[in-house]
């Protein structure tokens, strides 16, 4: 979750938010990654002793990817399940309220089960879901939706809600991961958490990454065992744009000469454009740079550095830059807040003649205006670094001067809630809202629903297949302006 007070938020804050590393949860008793707390299991568990196995019936999957059941007159949550599984598992953690358990083994699928198409599935936290039926991923993401509009914001979503967009590439399509490294004695471990825990599942192959990825896995465990200061890594973050590809290698200590010389060969021999070193901590320092990382969004090209965040499916973003621009329409003027690297903004100032892109992180602000200028567009765009998180920092916005005719949130997972109380307070006219995140978006529509807005249309889209995740692109327009 994006945090603005966490140190150095110009390169953690909205990977951490976004995360299309689609990482487990950092406390292996909850999920992860959940905004508001009617979404999430309690915090601070009573930690049970190895209690017996059960068999338990899971009934649904819940927002947040965990399977829902019911142990001892009390609801109970299990990762890496799907609806109707029958399981043996034990209770491993205790609130007020629930219980969490963990899976031991899958005495029966459930009527939907798919093959997965993958070695690891069983194990591996990276694609919750991918044991279900496409179709049922689908609609269990659409149910995502539609219950937070019901819970959290109080309407009734019919004939607000359209159906959900699904991927025509539903494997092969992650343009970027985080894979986590730990040796056990000589064997280097490399892929994703597993279900719920911070084990690593050491991947042979994964299916759904880029083919470019995925050939780099071989590779890249070899890499590791031929570093002198092997003990020290961490993680690789390879990352591709549509024609190049960039790597950054994490580690606790810095490397030596020969061990960052090992790495240039590496990048050599695997063609890469970009290769960045990440210590503890500090921001990505490069190693070589011989080529930019883009990629084709609305007839304009989209530049970016290998710690940027960019959206995980390549065509799928794409279709949400185009849903979100039939949305904006077209005017005189527009705000793009939350604007990154201009994934929005630069297709915004060709439909708009002045464009006001603000975000926090300085290092994607100057991709943004790099891009514009690319597009030959830097005369409409205007950015300003802003925490949009704090009323404060909102309050910074020329509210005052010159109105826009539509605001364009795209935040991380916590939401836009300042950036609402201050557009009911001002009455802009329509607001495109594109969220990660269905509870936070629930609780902002809410705010401007009971500020005058109008919940015109809400289009999930599925930007990550075979996970827990689901975008949507939603209008709101304040009644007074029709």
């Amino acid at each position: 979750m994006r945090n603005p007070s966490a140190n150095r938020p110009e390169n953690t804050a909205r990977r951490n938010a976004r995360s299309d590393e689609m990482r487990p949860p950092a406390n292996a008793q909850e999920p992860a990654n959940r905004a508001t707390p009617r979404n999430t299991p309690s915090c601070a568990p009573a930690i049970r002793s190895e209690s017996p196995l059960v068999e338990l019936l899971i009934e649904k999957i819940v927002p947040g990817g965990m399977g829902l059941t019911r142990l001892q007159g009390q609801v109970a949550f299990v990762a890496g399940v799907i609806p109707g599984d029958r399981i043996l598992g034990r209770i491993v953690a205790t609130h007020r309220h629930h219980l969490i358990v963990q899976r031991e083994s899958l005495l029966e699928s459930g009527p939907d089960a798919a093959d997965p198409g993958c070695p690891h599935a069983e194990r591996c936290g990276g694609c919750q879901l991918r044991r279900l039926e496409p179709s049922r991923q689908e609609s269990l993401k659409s149910s995502f939706v539609e219950e937070s509009l019901r819970r959290i914001a109080r309407i009734d979503p019919e004939g607000i809600i359209q159906p959900l967009l699904p991927a025509d590439r539903i494997d092969g399509y992650r343009r970027r991961a985080r894979l986590h490294t730990r040796w056990n004695g000589q064997e280097l471990l490399l892929g994703f958490h597993a279900h719920a825990s911070h084990e690593i599942v050491d991947l042979v192959t994964c299916p759904a990454l880029d083919p470019r990825l995925n050939a780099l896995l071989a590779p890249l465990r070899r890499l590791g065992a031929s570093l002198r200061a092997r003990d020290s890594l961490t993680a690789f973050e390879p990352v591709c744009g549509d024609q190049t590809v960039g790597l950054i290698i994490a580690l606790s200590r810095p490397p030596s000469s020969a061990d960052k010389e090992s790495m240039r060969a590496f990048a050599r021999q695997q063609g890469l454009q970009q290769l960045w070193i990440r210590v503890g901590g500090a921001a990505p320092a490069p190693l070589t740079r011989d080529e930019p990382l883009a990629y084709q969004v609305g007839g304009c090209a989209i530049r970016f550095e290998a710690d940027d965040f960019v959206q995980g499916h390549a065509e799928q973003n794409k279709r949400l830059v185009e849903l979100a621009l039939e949305l904006a329409g077209t005017g005189g003027r527009a705000w793009d807040l939350f604007c990154g690297i201009g994934n929005f903004t630069i297709p915004l100032a060709e439909r708009f003649d002045a464009v006001v892109a603000a975000d926090l992180l300085p290092g994607s602000l100057r991709r943004c205006v790099e891009n514009g200028r690319l597009a030959g567009l830097e005369t409409r765009i205007q950015t300003r670094r802003v925490d949009l998180f704090r009323d404060e920092g909102v309050d910074t916005l020329p509210w005052d001067g010159a109105t826009p005719e539509v605001i364009l949130l795209d935040p991380p997972r916590n939401g836009a809630e300042s950036v609402c109380r201050r557009a009911v307070a001002t009455k802009t006219a329509r607001l495109v809202y594109i969220s990660c995140d269905p509870a936070t978006f629930a609780r902002d529509a809410a705010t401007l629903i009971a500020g005058g807005y109008g919940l015109e249309r809400v289009q999930p889209i599925d930007l990550f297949p075979h996970t827990r995740h689901v975008e949507l692109v939603a209008r709101f327009t304040h009644m007074t302006d029709g």
